[in-house]
């Protein structure tokens, strides 16, 4: 039976794609493998964040979203459902770090954190690492900037096909009312949407 640092290890060599022995053995030192339950909050926005914190298997999901105004209204900005994934929110390594977002598991997850100090050692000591790590912020920009192009220049029906496309296993599985807030749309109007969606499917 595998013991919990052999499969965070494995979880960075085959998932992640890290093969450097001692970022490995490193990684299996300073991680930790846990379960977030459905509706438990990983981080608060403005929280300092002191790790980063991956999705290990396949089924979990989370949401990411950022206050709107101080009387608790929210956007979703994002999801993440796939393994491997960053659920944190990587935009730097700095000692002062913090979270941009609140994330909150939307299903069970089963999530790999990591001490961001490692991380940040480990960046400064092991190239590897440090590409991986820019990799991920690289992506988490080009996702960011493709998102607002698509809020602020398509119409909603393309917003909508733009979240299918993204995120094609979570119509099912997200509520109606964060993929519209998701879209920047009421949660009536995209109801309107998904009707106009179906006659037009039927009369095709």
């Amino acid at each position: 039976m595998k013991t919990e640092k052999s499969e965070i290890i494995s979880f960075f060599k085959n998932i992640i794609g890290i093969k450097d022995k001692y970022a490995l053995e490193q990684l299996g030192i300073h991680s930790r493998k846990w379960t977030l339950k459905a509706k438990g909050i990983l981080l608060k926005e403005n929280e300092k964040v002191s790790e980063v914190s991956f999705l290990y298997q396949q089924g979990g999901v989370v949401k990411a979203y950022y206050a709107l105004d101080q009387e608790g209204k929210s956007r979703i900005h994002c999801f993440a459902h796939l393994p491997g994934e960053p659920v944190t929110g990587i935009a730097n390594l700095d000692r002062s770090m913090v979270s941009l977002l609140t994330v909150e598991a939307v299903r069970d997850c089963e999530l790999i954190s990591t001490s961001v100090d490692c991380l940040r050692d480990l960046a400064q000591n092991c190239q590897e690492i440090a590409l991986a790590c820019n990799r991920m912020i690289g992506i988490t920009a080009i996702k960011n900037m493709e998102y607002e192009k698509v809020l602020t220049s398509s119409k909603v029906e393309d917003r909508y096909r733009y979240f299918l496309e993204i995120y094609p296993d979570l119509v099912e599985t997200v509520s109606k009312k964060d993929i519209a807030s998701y879209l920047n749309m009421t949660p009536e109007s995209l109801s309107r949407l998904l009707k106009n969606i179906e006659k037009e499917a039927k009369t095709n």
